[in-house]
């Protein structure tokens, strides 16, 4: 399997202290974990995991070319990457749209949204195992699919289909293959979703300061009074804003309700890399060594949880399992 880069090396290099033994060489980044002592790493070895972009084809063959695709979006965003970091930086035609998908890809492939996606497919699989109970149910999908289909279908031909289906939702490899299946589609809703969050302003820190950035990058949060923000909300909400760090010194932010200066003071940087910290999974990272970043990790280190107390958009609600089947046989899912 290939060793595949949750956070793209290439992103992570933008926070991290260049190799001494030359160019080739990766560079070192400071990561903090909740129950282990801050350490500094290679880029080249942190955030990897051996077929994370991998999926299982109808022939049993395990395919990992969705990297490929993966890669190549990176790619093409990293110039952009890099110059929006400037303030002489003018955003040419397409360079807003390359960023906001990059940022949001990031967020959609998070082992945090992986964990809600299984989570949310365990419980439907579930749900699923209960309905073959519901023999009224069983019989208005045998219904509406005999009219879709023009020729009779029994109970017992709709029960048998609900089982084949979930003998194959059962395998282990179910939950990737749904976690995999909408990762794209998701990563450019939400890219237009930054779009439409104006202005976008490039934030520096106080000195000698930095910004942090985590393994889930990109966040939301609402601005509260005394310059207080509460992380996790969905990112079409108006007042929520969003943030995408660069660099240790420059953050992307998306949106207008934090009227603050581009010039963040010491509260400010603490205040926005406590959301970062906050929203995080496992891993921060800094390129310098924070005493308060370590401990503000240990204390509230990824206390905000995609799907569970964050992240949830207004107004989408997840398919429940009746839904859930009726999609699947091609029949209308009533609201």
């Amino acid at each position: 399997m290939i060793g595949s880069h949750i956070i793209p090396k290439f992103y992570l290099k933008q926070f991290a202290t260049p190799s001494t033994r030359g160019k080739k060489n990766p560079g070192r980044i400071w990561v903090y974990e909740r129950e282990q002592p801050a350490d500094e790493r290679a880029t080249s070895v942190q955030g990897v995991e051996n077929g994370y972009f991998g999926f299982l084809r109808p022939d049993g063959i395990f395919d990992e070319s969705f990297e490929s695709v993966l890669a190549k979006i990176e790619n093409d965003c990293n110039d952009v990457l890099v110059s929006a970091k400037s303030d002489l930086f003018h955003w040419p035609h397409g360079s807003r749209e390359k960023l906001a998908l990059y940022a949001a890809l990031l967020y959609s492939r998070a082992t945090q949204r992986r964990t809600f996606s299984a989570n949310n497919w365990s419980n439907i699989v579930g749900e699923i195992l209960e309905l073959l109970e519901d023999e009224k149910f069983i019989g208005e999908l045998a219904s509406g699919l005999a009219s879709k289909l023009g020729r009779p279908v029994s109970e017992r031909q709709m029960h048998d289909g609900i089982q084949q289906w979930l003998r194959a939702a059962q395998n282990a490899e179910s939950p990737r293959q749904s976690f995999l299946s909408d990762l794209l589609e998701n990563a450019h809703f939400i890219a237009e979703v930054l779009l439409r969050k104006e202005p976008w302003r490039v934030l520096r820190p106080a000195e000698e300061l930095e910004f942090v950035t985590s393994d889930n990058p990109l966040i939301t949060f609402v601005p509260l009074t005394h310059g207080k923000l509460h992380p996790g909300y969905g990112f079409r909400r108006v007042e929520a804003v969003a943030a995408f760090p660069l660099s240790p010194n420059a953050c992307l932010l998306m949106g207008d309700a934090w009227p603050i200066a581009r010039n963040l003071d010491t509260a400010g940087v603490r205040e926005l890399n406590e959301a970062f910290i906050s929203l995080s999974d496992a891993y921060v990272y800094s390129k310098t060594y924070f005493k308060d970043v370590e401990e503000a990790t240990k204390l509230y280190g990824g206390s905000f949880r995609y799907g569970v107390n964050a992240l949830v958009p207004i107004g989408v609600k997840m398919p429940t399992a009746r839904q859930y089947l009726r999609l699947h046989f091609g029949l209308d899912a009533p609201e």
